[in-house]
């Protein structure tokens, strides 16, 4: 009697354990379930996301390259832009949150249906009647449709999970050899604030920091507020994030990156760059006017990246601290290499355009592991790529002989290419709200219309530029030549509005500041002309040393390298 007493409350217990370890196992497989369905549509919500690409934004970014003083647009692009972004991680963490707790939901459901296992008897009641055959079967039929289905709910959402922190991993918050957090890539505000590469963001010529003195003059000091020496040459151009100017130089015995404080010109670190791996034991020949450093720096707001003539790339810190750095290979061409770098999200990406074949590379900003090297018909050049949002994508523009090029600046696939160039390339292309436009000495000046076929729009073939990029501003596009001519034309016709002779010629690229044009010439003298159809000198001034760079303008200030010598002019 009172073990069969005992046995009633043995069962009493085990079915007390086994119906709450059911309603666990209901609960867990509930919330599973839910959780699942949310994480996959969250993760198609998310892959619908692109900050970087946002086609609000695109058009606001075509209406400010018409209207760059427009302060209130600017204002309306950085709200959105930051409102995209933080969207975009929004969604990120919560399928990376939610992939944790699935986990943690599957786990217990399988725990819970594990214990009920262990409650229920081993051996069949022979108290109760056997069900039907087709009873028993369809009760096994929908028991392995909703296992399996549940189970492949789970197994899809959790990978998709997994999916998703690699791609924040990629794409968001990283771990800096420093052990410092930081993005990988800036936003497109970000960029426009500062000067981050050759001919300024974007690499097309316009400034955003409009603001400048009226007047200066190099020899008697009026409105140089610095002038600093740099001790090795380069014909690489400034560039500028926040409070520091990045520069290189280079000459047969040694490499070296200079960082400079904006405000008191004094060099703050230098660092040489003499040992990387693959670097080849003799220094390349190269002519003087392109020297072993005239590539221009990029920066992507963390870490700085440089290229020499001879195929060292290195990434730094904005401490001097060496990241990585690598050797593509001795640049085989007759002047030395001189096509600048340009970073896109979290890639640095070269034009290798050189006697033996073109091919645009893109290096990983973090590591510098290989992202792709796409091969290029083309012949020999000495441009630099561009980055131009269209409106519907973002497109890198390269000029090379005989093609213009356009590529995925993510993955290096060819999008178009338009044929109309000739010759050893050196002017970088312009643009200006959906047209291109290329030029080079003894070929032809070019305008390109983009759309499904891009096409050659109109042309021109006199007094063409052989080192210096045209510019394209809100109606009219501008050219200067080495010898001293300096051709305004209708940008959507082609008809010459305008052309000016000076006195010395021009390597240096012209860049629109507000609406004002500021070119300099080779003797270091920038002439300032109002973006019109009829030529309107407003001021001329000197620097007081031979320059062939490009002025870089931030703080109110701009900032030139000239031959040997920084300079910071400002009031």
């Amino acid at each position: 009697m009172a073990k069969q007493a005992e046995d009633n409350r043995r069962k009493n217990r085990a079915k007390l354990w086994y119906n709450i370890a059911k309603r666990i196992a209901i609960v867990a497989a509930v919330l599973a379930g839910i959780l699942s369905v949310l994480m996959i549509v969250n993760y198609l919500q998310t892959k619908s996301v692109d900050p970087m690409n946002s086609k609000a934004i695109a058009q606001l970014m075509t209406q400010l390259q018409e209207n760059p003083s427009d302060t209130a647009l600017k204002e309306q692009i950085r709200a959105l832009d930051l409102l995209a972004r933080k969207a975009y991680f929004i969604y990120q963490w919560q399928i990376r949150t939610g992939s944790y707790l699935l986990f943690a939901f599957v786990l217990i459901l399988l725990l819970a249906l594990k214990y009920m296992s262990s409650l229920q008897p081993r051996l069949p009641d022979l108290s109760k009647s056997p069900e039907p055959d087709e009873a028993r079967e369809n009760k096994f039929i929908s028991r392995k449709y909703i296992l399996f289905g549940g189970l492949g709910l789970f197994i899809l959402a959790f990978i998709l999970g997994i999916i998703s922190q690699t791609d924040l991993k990629n794409i968001g918050i990283v771990k800096t050899k420093g052990g410092q957090g930081a993005a990988v890539f800036p936003s497109i505000e970000e960029i426009r604030n500062n000067w981050p590469g050759f001919r300024g963001p974007e690499g097309i010529g316009v400034a955003y920091h409009t603001d400048v003195p009226p007047e200066w003059d190099g020899p008697s000091g009026q409105n140089i507020l610095w002038k600093t020496p740099i001790p090795h040459p380069g014909y690489n151009s400034p560039i500028i994030w926040a409070k520091r100017i990045f520069l290189s130089g280079a000459d047969r015995r040694t490499q070296i990156v200079y960082c400079v404080d904006a405000d008191s010109g004094e060099i703050l670190w230098q660092k040489e760059l003499n040992d990387i791996p693959g670097s080849p034991e003799r220094r390349p020949n190269v002519t003087e006017d392109t020297g072993y450093a005239a590539p221009t720096m990029t920066t992507d707001g963390q870490r700085i990246f440089v290229l020499f003539a001879t195929g060292d790339i290195a990434c730094l810190d904005f401490e001097g601290n060496r990241i990585w750095a690598k050797n593509l290979g001795m640049p085989d061409n007759h002047y030395g290499h001189g096509s600048s770098l340009i970073t896109y999200r979290d890639l640095v990406i070269i034009q290798f355009d050189q006697n033996t074949g073109g091919r645009l590379l893109a290096l990983k900003t973090l590591t510098g592991d290989l992202a792709y090297d796409q091969p290029r018909d083309v012949e020999i050049s000495w441009a630099s790529p561009i980055l131009v949002n269209t409106g519907s994508r973002t497109e890198l523009i390269l000029n090379s002989n005989p093609f213009v090029m356009s590529h995925d600046p993510q993955t290096g696939q060819e999008l178009w290419r338009v044929r109309c160039m000739q010759g050893e390339i050196g002017p970088s292309p312009a643009y200006a709200a959906g047209m291109v436009y290329v030029v080079n000495d003894y070929a032809r000046l070019a305008a390109i219309r983009l759309g499904e076929t891009p096409d050659v729009v109109w042309e021109y073939i006199d007094d063409l530029s052989e080192v210096s990029s045209p510019l394209a501003t809100n109606d009219l596009v501008i050219m200067a030549a080495s010898y001293g001519a300096v051709t305004c034309f209708d940008k959507k016709t082609g008809e010459r509005l305008w052309i000016q002779d000076f006195s010395e010629g021009f390597y240096s690229s012209p860049v629109l500041v507000g609406d004002s044009v500021y070119l300099m010439d080779v003797s270091g003298v920038i002439y300032v002309f109002k973006a019109e159809r009829e030529f309107r000198l407003i001021s001329q001034h000197e620097l007081g040393e031979r320059a062939v760079t490009i002025p870089a303008f931030m703080h109110n200030r701009i900032y030139i390298r000239g031959e040997k010598n920084l300079f910071c002019i400002g009031d």
